[in-house]
């Protein structure tokens, strides 16, 4: 184990809280306006509503494209504070990536020999252009890196530490990339992948069936399994086949080479010196190739191959890829700390700058707020439905006008006049299109109530 001295341990502790205040700052300034970063604080807060935990739900229906574990960790601290707020949807990214590069210092530490290597691994993460921002949206792709850095972390240590300690790094390694499961789906499982090829140019075969790794299947399973198990009991197989058949969430098809373009972009400003890294790498090959570093070149290249070679591509998921650049790059720039400093600090001013225009500019743009803060005055004990609003429309109604139910959304004409020909009143919200339509069409009494301006469109409001 290695020793800490007073200082190396004012450091850690300095970073931690600094850090912290990097990541959190003003964390709670934007409204959750974009389509996907509110659809995940909705899904919360029906959990909430409806007391149903094992099913995720999104405006009453059910919700397959991602496994539960964001949506508990923003409705477990949303059920104590009484409402899902933007802050709270973010937290979970935002700790996520403050555990990530605290255990990169850690690491890097480890690796190099030197506190400055691990300070500079996790400064170089932190701001990173995506690391940093994806640290700030409620959405799972930090929380899943944290997982995929958690678990090889863990593998790390049991590969290279003796004792009883090997046991708890492996049923670690196991547990994490459960943990990512629940987050992402199967992603969660690239860990094993890189692993593998890792124990392979160790020639450790024994390893691959050694009893501790099956041991870690059933930590894995035990993870997984009971959720899977209970989601199945709730909805039923039939119906779970159905859902997935009809799932398209994988939409995102971009060029094989889109990886090899977006990372200089994605890992700035620090991927000015991939071309060094890479230089020094090849240059020190020999030395390289039988020492630590060598788990992280693997991490990369199988990871970066993996996602290059799987069929719908998006910038952020090479979010995993980035933290075994930032502790090669520690270890590189481990003797120059003050061009780190330097760069670093400018970087993360630059990121909250950009961040303060985005807060300006949500303060005088957020669509779902203001349309929810004119409907209100209009509700009162009224009925509102939905007819002819897209999906993003209705997540941001439910979400700000925190409903106990969610808004009932009419699908055809037909539903639109049977609703409008009952004796109790309602309101209903369509595009103004649908409601020249609908008026000329002249199939139900309507009572022109007001028109918003939303976005670049209109909406109407009429009763029956």
């Amino acid at each position: 184990m290695e020793e800490w001295n007073k200082k190396d341990r004012w450091l850690l502790g300095f970073f931690t809280l600094v850090s912290g205040f990097i990541l959190f700052f003003n964390l709670w300034s934007r409204s959750l306006e974009n389509h996907g970063y509110l659809r995940y604080a909705e899904i919360a807060r029906e959990m909430i509503r409806t007391g149903e935990w094992v099913v995720p739900h999104l405006n009453g229906e059910v919700f397959i494209d991602k496994p539960p574990m964001l949506f508990w960790l923003i409705a477990i601290p949303s059920t104590i504070y009484g409402s899902v707020t933007p802050f709270i949807a973010r937290w979970p990214s935002a700790l996520s990536a403050w555990i990530g590069i605290i255990i990169l210092f850690l690491w890097g530490r480890k690796v190099y020999g030197t506190t400055k290597s691990g300070l500079i691994a996790g400064g170089i993460l932190l701001s990173s252009y995506q690391y940093f921002f994806q640290s700030r949206l409620a959405k799972t792709d930090i929380l899943l890196c944290l997982f995929i850095l958690l678990s090889l972390y863990s593998f790390y240590l049991k590969y290279y530490e003796s004792g009883r300690r090997r046991f708890l790094f492996n049923g670690l390694f196991f547990f994490f990339m459960g943990l990512g499961v629940l987050t992402k789906g199967p992603i969660g499982l690239l860990p094993l992948a890189i692993v593998y090829i890792f124990l392979i140019k160790e020639r450790q075969w024994r390893i691959l069936i050694d009893k501790e790794l099956f041991l870690g299947y059933a930590i894995l399973a035990l993870t997984v399994f009971p959720w899977i198990f209970l989601f199945i009991q709730r909805i039923g197989l039939e119906q779970c086949v159905l859902l997935v058949k009809e799932n398209k969430i994988l939409t995102r098809q971009e060029p094989i080479y889109f990886y090899f373009i977006v990372v200089w972009g994605q890992f700035a400003p620090w991927s000015i010196l991939l071309p060094s890294l890479s230089f020094c790498l090849w240059k020190e090959r020999g030395k390289i190739w039988n020492s630590k570093v060598t788990y992280f070149i693997i991490w990369f290249i199988v990871l970066f191959s993996l996602l290059t070679l799987f069929k719908f591509r998006t910038s952020r998921y090479l979010l995993p890829a980035l933290p075994p650049l930032a502790i090669m790059i520690g270890g590189m720039w481990r003797k120059k700390f003050v061009y780190f400093l330097a760069l670093f600090l400018f970087t993360v001013s630059a990121w909250h700058v950009r961040e303060y225009h985005w807060i300006k500019r949500d303060n005088f743009y957020s669509p779902g707020m203001v349309l929810v803060g004119e409907l209100k005055p209009f509700l009162k004990k009224s009925a509102l439905f939905g007819y002819g609003l897209d999906i993003s429309t209705v997540e941001e109604i439910n979400f700000y006008l925190d409903p106990i139910d969610p808004i009932p959304v009419l699908r055809s004409s037909e539903e639109l006049s049977k609703q409008l020909g009952k004796r109790e009143k309602g309101l209903f919200l369509m595009p103004a299109e649908a409601f020249e339509k609908t008026r000329t069409q002249g199939d139900a009494p309507m009572v022109f109530l007001q028109e918003f301006t939303y976005k670049k469109g209109k909406l109407v409001l009429v009763s029956n």
